[in-house]
């Protein structure tokens, strides 16, 4: 994956990267049972979309990571307020 490729996956919406994520799978899977069956040429496609999955997973890992710290922090200053009421 390109650094250009990169810069879009991490402006896609959690949906959009899980959806994204499932087809890369389907699509190792497919590739593995063609390297199996000598249909495949080019063995390292395997590997490429292995990596391409790894950095989708870790873009929704850090796009939910986010979302809890964020209302972690949210509830933290509600509850800051409301003891100096």
């Amino acid at each position: 994956m390109k650094k250009q490729e990169y810069i879009l996956i991490k402006g896609l919406d959690l949906k959009e990267l899980e959806s994204k994520a499932k087809a890369l799978k389907e699509e190792i899977a497919n590739l593995v049972m063609d390297k199996n069956m000598k249909k495949l040429k080019d063995l390292k496609m395997v590997s490429k979309k292995k990596k391409e999955l790894a950095q989708i997973l870790t873009v929704i890992k850090q796009k939910e990571l986010l979302v809890e710290l964020e209302t972690k922090t949210m509830q933290t200053k509600e509850s800051k307020g409301d003891k100096q009421k």
